[in-house]
């Protein structure tokens, strides 16, 4: 290895420079831009813009000599994308008195007899066709035209190659500067005394990976998912005779997964709640890959040892097994993508979709450790969906269970590498809550969880009553206490009654019996809307009907989990609505969740 501080001068004595094919595309944005043009700017300054790793290849006769940037392709293209833009910002005339500059360093002849120049920094593919046709000149005006710049600090988002993005912020941004200062900058870029850059070459042999963790770059920082591709390809190179088979392995398994088009990118760039924190599908999707393998303890590791973990059981892997590794992180990205769901506002849910159901039950409830043996049952039971549907339904009710009986989940991560490891693991869990267990658990509960509950017993009622036409909801009802958590002032008058239906005369016993019933599951209901919150602590009559422009229960009782439940007996003459009557439809409500789950 040797470092040594460069000009960007360095470019005229390569040949060709490329970036390879595994790495990610270009990621800077206008913040970047914006602090290296002003950085440069400011000729009163010596300036150090980082480092670029770069790694030697065997020169073969007849050849011209071949690099590839291991690290600092940010960088590299940035200051190349600037140096086109500023060439294309001077005169006829200048622009003459600059062209072999412009040849010498973007350009180079694959063989001294040829007549054209190719471009010097080959490109990994996502972004190889827009640099190519900046360096050579060839964005048409109304390609240039429709570029939008992303501006993370006003959030703009933009669909433009990023590339394009930064060719197009310096053509305008030096549009704004003098025709002296341009030229001042052009020469200082192309100065041999102006070090700017730490080049640290590499021989054939070095491994570079190794070198690469060692340099903190500056600019953005790979990502988890990118440090482990690069990782996996660099040893892929390493293990494999020929590098054409190499690129057809991550163009199949990778490439055709990942980056195929702008849908597949947003998709696995798209940041995803998992309980309490956010991260990337593609993070989620490499680290329950990690928890299946056993390289990654939940117990004992963090995200942020995900990549280093990976790279561990990289160094140690074989050939074949690197092969058969890297097409089962395809198919698990394929099964992933297919059928580990998200939902917004519009998600209609439908008590028969296996999926959604489990899928909804452990978004509401901020579940997201069990992604991994869920992703292992999808592969393992792929094709086979009465088998995969049982296992699922297995993992829901433990989940349910465990809710209810108010079991802590901290245990969840032990849980779900027994999981992995024994399947049969899961069914020792389901014995762990009794019936009682979920009976005393459904007595107090709360808002969220009751929530969730309800809307699930609504939604298998519709499933079960063929009469019912509507079977999807969507989840975006109210949840309302029939008796009010603020009681004293309007239902002082209605006696309280204890478990065997007998009035408690004493007042602090009716009290304290009274409050123990409000939150349970039998005195909570679903409605379309809340209620006026004046309405809400209304006795039971005013609340059902209402008072004036006030609607009550009755206007707002779409589900039947309201309307049969509550209004029917309402309707029939049974107007009191007390702890007797809390108690039975928490009976009834049990019944259907021990049916359920």
């Amino acid at each position: 290895m040797k470092a040594e501080a460069m000009s960007l001068t360095f470019l005229g004595n390569e040949g060709l420079v490329r970036i390879p094919f595994f790495q990610r595309g270009y990621v800077w944005n206008i913040e970047n831009w914006e602090d290296i043009l002003t950085d440069l700017l400011d000729f009163e300054k010596s300036h150090f813009l980082g480092s670029l790793i770069l790694k030697q290849l065997e020169k073969q006769s007849g050849k011209p000599k071949e690099v590839l940037v291991i690290d600092g392709q940010q960088r590299l293209t940035t200051l190349s994308v600037l140096i086109r833009a500023l060439y294309n910002n001077f005169d006829e005339d200048t622009q003459k008195n600059c062209e072999q500059s412009i040849k010498n360093y973007l350009f180079f002849k694959k063989y001294q007899t040829d007549k054209d120049f190719l471009v010097k920094i080959e490109h990994s593919k996502i972004d190889k066709k827009y640099y190519q046709k900046i360096i050579k000149d060839e964005v048409y005006q109304s390609e240039y035209d429709a570029i939008i710049i992303e501006n993370p600090a006003i959030k703009t988002i933009s669909k433009s190659n990023r590339v394009l993005q930064c060719y197009k912020y310096f053509s305008e941004r030096l549009k704004s500067i003098s025709v002296e200062t341009r030229l001042e900058l052009f020469n200082r870029l192309l100065d041999q005394e102006n070090k700017i850059l730490v080049i640290i070459d590499l021989s054939e042999k070095e491994d570079e990976q190794a070198i690469f963790d060692t340099i903190n770059s500056a600019g953005v920082r790979l990502s988890s998912a990118d440090i482990i591709k690069n990782a996996l390809f660099q040893k892929a190179l390493d293990l494999f005779d020929n590098a054409e088979d190499v690129e057809s392995l991550y163009k199949e398994h990778w490439e055709n997964i990942f980056n195929i088009d702008e849908d597949a990118i947003n998709f696995w760039d798209t940041p995803r709640a998992t309980g309490r924190l956010t991260r990337d599908n593609i993070e989620i999707l490499l680290h329950s890959i990690s928890v299946i393998k056993g390289f990654f303890d939940p117990d004992k590791h963090t995200l942020s040892d995900l990549s280093n973990l990976y790279k561990a059981f990289i160094l140690k892997i074989t050939k074949a097994h690197l092969e058969s590794f890297i097409k089962e992180i395809s198919k698990y990205a394929k099964l992933y993508r297919e059928k580990i769901l998200v939902f917004n506002d519009s998600t209609l849910f439908n008590y028969q979709d296996n999926y959604s159901r489990l899928f909804h039950i452990l978004s509401v409830c901020e579940i997201s450790t069990f992604h991994p043996y869920i992703l292992s049952l999808f592969y393992k039971h792929d094709g086979n969906e009465s088998k995969l549907g049982e296992e699922l339904q297995k993992l829901e009710t433990v989940v349910i269970r465990r809710m209810i009986a108010k079991s802590e989940t901290k245990s969840y991560n032990k849980m779900c590498k027994e999981f992995i490891k024994d399947n049969s693991a899961v069914e020792n869990r389901l014995v762990e809550q009794t019936k009682e267990n979920i009976k005393n658990g459904l007595l107090t509960i709360s808002n969220k969880n009751a929530t969730l509950l309800l809307f699930w017993i609504e939604l298998y009622r519709r499933a079960k009553d063929s009469k019912q036409s509507v079977k999807e909801l969507k989840f975006n009802y109210s949840l309302e206490h029939v008796m009010p958590q603020k009681w004293e002032e309007y239902w002082n008058s209605v006696d309280v009654i204890d478990e065997a239906g007998k009035i408690i005369g004493d007042r602090e016993t009716a009290k304290r019996e009274r409050y123990s019933k409000i939150y349970s599951i039998g005195n909570m209901t679903l409605l379309n809307s809340s209620l006026n919150t004046s309405l809400r602590n209304y006795e039971f009559s005013r609340k059902v009907e209402g008072e004036g422009r006030k609607r009550g229960i009755r206007h707002y009782a779409d589900l039947g989990i309201t309307r049969f439940d509550i209004l029917d007996k309402y309707d029939s003459g049974d107007k009191v609505w007390n702890e007797q009557k809390i108690n039975e439809r928490t009976a009834d409500l049990a019944n259907d969740i021990l049916t359920i789950w």
